[in-house]
């Protein structure tokens, strides 16, 4: 049985595998896609998440790099009401490398997080994921924009 993964979760032919929720616990862990190097160091991953609404948010990018290197970091934060940074923002990294997600996030312009994953110019590529709960409301994020014509790790968007 073939199954495929989107940001909506696991899927066969069926109908969806895992579930937003079960029974009183809520989650929900969305791959928000692969994003690779393009011959710019820096990726800025605009999202669908408000900049200023409470919510918690974590980050996971998992992926590779030059030289056969594993690359895997997260990060978590909160985001409050008439606050531009992310608060007690923590960055934790488990790969055997520099990169994934170097910048916890920025606003943009019209206050969405913007999360910025480094790269080397060729040979990076990975996974970022955003998980939610229900004890920090249970939320869906999508990707709404990316660009890699960077070479700065903030103010794009």
């Amino acid at each position: 049985m073939g199954v495929y993964v989107n940001e909506d979760g696991i899927r066969n032919a069926q109908g969806r595998l895992v579930q937003r929720a079960y029974g009183s616990h809520h989650g929900a862990r969305i791959n928000l896609g692969f994003f690779g190097a393009t011959g710019h160091n820096f990726i800025h991953v605009k999202t669908s998440a408000g900049g200023s609404s409470d919510q918690m948010h974590k980050f996971e990018y998992n992926g590779y790099t030059y030289s056969h290197l594993n690359v895997h970091n997260s990060v978590t934060f909160y985001t409050y009401a008439a606050q531009s940074t992310p608060y007690q923002p923590s960055l934790v990294n488990w790969g055997e490398s520099g990169g994934g997600i170097v910048n916890y996030y920025y606003s943009s312009s019209d206050d969405k997080v913007v999360i910025v994953l480094g790269t080397n110019n060729s040979y990076t590529g990975g996974f970022l994921y955003h998980q939610s709960g229900k004890s920090h409301t249970d939320f869906d994020v999508a990707v709404l924009a990316h660009t890699s014509n960077a070479s700065s790790s903030s103010g794009v968007y």
